[in-house]
């Protein structure tokens, strides 16, 4: 079973209407049908994609122009490919198996990675229950350095999500539960005040050096009772150490038969990073490069920004602005955003009216707000930006690619007076979102969004770096 629910009881118009515009859909007599449909195929399908988020007042969506924000994405759209990796991925959990991997979901800056990861989180959630509890961890990337912190993230996780699951039930269940969680609130306790003997080591919370291995071997009681999914986002920044690699090599293989898998969510040197931290075994199709979305699911996060807000026009004009704002989008998640947000303050002063007379206004806004994005990750490059204008006239003419040697040889003067490595160099473009790998060609690296390249090539020759 799910725990998946309707939120206002059977047939509730409102929610029905909430769920019409996330699956695209006009008729709310259709959308009825497909809800019975989607519960009938979630009492049979573990983990599916949970339900939409309720969309943001339209002055407060409005204000949330970043979409790394915290918080669910009411207008998430597609990465159908993507979630069922991770619904694979934690399922081998439900399957038995002891300790579930590690998975990489890895892109650009503003490809969804934290969009994504959200939903995965809340899939978590909506699967536990009582009798089959579940439990979604995020842990900064930071505290990987820091065993107590990890296993001390996910008691607290356990202790919140058994407190919330005891109450909703009764009996034999809600009493194990709630030894369970008596036993996880004393260990909370234990943890940083006492010393403890773990894994044969005398451990207290003022000593660092604590056997990561151990420790969670401690905690197994109270986690083993649990199916848990630990998410790290921005995982770029895993710090490497010793302990790290302590740490990441029990999240990738449990001690204590802990029933655990681990998600790694960040920019597109992630597996690299996590390479240096000693994690080498990635499992087949583990290791995800996000993508900019098919037009169809872009096209669909703008028209449920109309049907949200209740912005009303012909059909006619309403498919040819959700057609072209998804067109300038290319896509790329964080400039659907970006765009569906100057459509919507346009239609918002033409009194929620969409119109043909108003489209091209819209577009030239979204225009506006795709290239302030690019000058963002322009000014988050360590180099001038003709560096940058070289490499993409170079990818031009090489069809969107750049090989090491190009990158080496355009910027080879500027390493030779700075003393700066390629890797460096590299490593920092990809941080800025000015480079992405290409996972079909080893070495070699593309400009993430076709319109960034033509942003770039339409520098000026020496540009004045502000």
């Amino acid at each position: 079973m799910s725990g998946y629910s309707r939120r206002s009881g059977d047939g509730d118009p409102l929610w029905i209407i909430d769920v019409c515009y996330h699956w695209g859909m006009n008729n709310p007599l259709a959308a009825e049908a497909r809800i019975d449909e989607k519960m009938f195929t979630m009492e049979l399908i573990p983990f599916p994609k949970p339900p939409p988020a309720e969309p943001l007042p339209l002055e407060k969506w409005l204000r949330r122009v970043d979409r790394a924000e915290s918080g669910r994405d009411a207008f998430f759209r597609g990465r159908d490919e993507e979630y069922e990796m991770f619904r694979s991925a934690v399922m081998s959990l439900d399957d038995g198996v002891v300790g579930g991997g590690t998975m990489i979901f890895q892109g650009a800056p503003g490809a969804g990675k934290s969009a994504l990861m959200a939903e995965c989180v809340e899939s978590v959630r909506h699967h536990s229950t009582p009798e089959n509890p579940w439990v979604a961890v995020i842990v900064k990337p930071g505290s990987l350095r820091f065993p107590d912190r990890v296993v001390r993230g996910m008691v607290h996780a356990v202790n919140l999500e058994g407190e919330r699951l005891r109450q909703a039930s009764s009996g034999s269940i809600s009493s194990m539960l709630g030894k369970v969680l008596d036993r996880g609130l004393e260990m909370l306790r234990e943890i940083p005040e006492r010393d403890v003997s773990v894994g044969g080591v005398s451990w207290s919370g003022r000593d660092r050096d604590v056997s990561a291995e151990g420790l969670f071997e401690h905690a197994a009681p109270v986690l083993g009772r649990f199916h848990i999914v630990v998410c790290v986002d921005e995982a770029q920044n895993t710090p490497v150490s010793d302990m790290t690699r302590d740490v990441i090599d029990c999240l990738h293989d449990p001690p204590g038969n802990l029933p655990l898998v681990t998600a790694f969510f960040g920019l597109s040197n992630t597996q690299d990073v996590l390479r240096q931290c000693g994690l080498s075994r990635f499992a087949d199709e583990r290791v995800v490069d996000i993508d900019p979305l098919p037009m169809k699911d872009a096209a669909s996060a703008i028209q449920g920004v109309f049907d949200a807000y209740g912005f009303m026009g012909m059909a006619e004009d309403r498919k040819a602005w959700v057609r072209n704002l998804a067109e300038l989008s290319q896509g790329w998640p964080q400039h659907i955003n970006r765009v569906a947000v100057a459509a919507a303050r346009v239609i918002g002063d033409n009194d929620g009216w969409i119109g043909a007379d108003h489209l091209e206004k819209a577009l030239e806004r979204g225009r506006e707000r795709k290239d302030a994005y690019y000058a963002g990750r322009l000014a988050a490059g360590s180099r001038p930006p003709r560096i940058y204008r070289k490499m993409a006239l170079v990818a031009g003419e090489n069809g969107g690619v750049l090989s090491c040697d190009d990158i080496e040889s355009l910027i080879e003067e500027m390493l030779g007076k700075t003393g700066e490595t390629l890797d460096n160099f590299l490593t920092d473009a990809l941080h800025a979102g000015l480079l992405a790998p290409m996972k079909e060609l080893p070495y070699h690296y593309r400009i993430p969004v076709p319109s960034f390249g033509d942003y770039l090539r339409a520098l000026p020759v020496e540009p004045i770096r502000n």
